[in-house]
């Protein structure tokens, strides 16, 4: 061994399996999920887990913006309302094998507070976890300490 600690993987402090939205999900189910789980987001998967986007609180608030004469949208609660027409697509992702520095430095250059974890596979990314930047601050933690103690026994 060269004395260097091995640099985490996400894999290790992710949560794997997280809870998700399909792109069919209304947006009066997403709001229940949102106020159940008080998540800020819900990664949207196709069946077979492939990743296809995100939904935010943001995004839901976005329908409650007034229209002309500082009205709410009478349509917005409607029953046909999905996520497929507010989520984001073209999510940014990590890989569960990248080193946490990887989603340290995504997450402070886009101010993102968690990211999906995916492994690419022959129909796309499919998603295996969501790191947070709580995930990664413990992480990294422990990455440190035993960064120190490898150095002290170095010296």
């Amino acid at each position: 061994m060269n004395g260097r600690p091995r640099a985490q993987p996400i894999y290790e402090v992710m949560t794997p399996a997280p809870i998700t939205v399909s792109p069919d999900t209304t947006v009066a189910e997403l709001m229940q999920a949102f106020d159940r789980h008080d998540f800020n987001a819900f990664p949207v998967v196709a069946e077979g887990g492939a990743l296809v986007g995100i939904v935010t609180k943001l995004d839901v608030l976005r329908l409650f913006r007034p229209v002309a004469g500082l009205q709410i949208p009478a349509d917005v609660a409607a029953p046909g309302v999905r996520v497929a027409e507010i989520m984001r697509r073209g999510v940014l992702n990590v890989e569960a094998e990248d080193p946490l520095v990887t989603a340290a430095e995504l997450m402070v250059a886009t101010r993102l507070r968690s990211l999906p974890v995916v492994r690419h596979g022959p129909t796309g990314p499919t998603l295996v976890g969501i790191v947070t930047q709580g995930d990664l601050l413990r992480g990294l933690r422990f990455e440190l300490s035993e960064r120190q103690t490898t150095d002290t026994r170095i010296e």
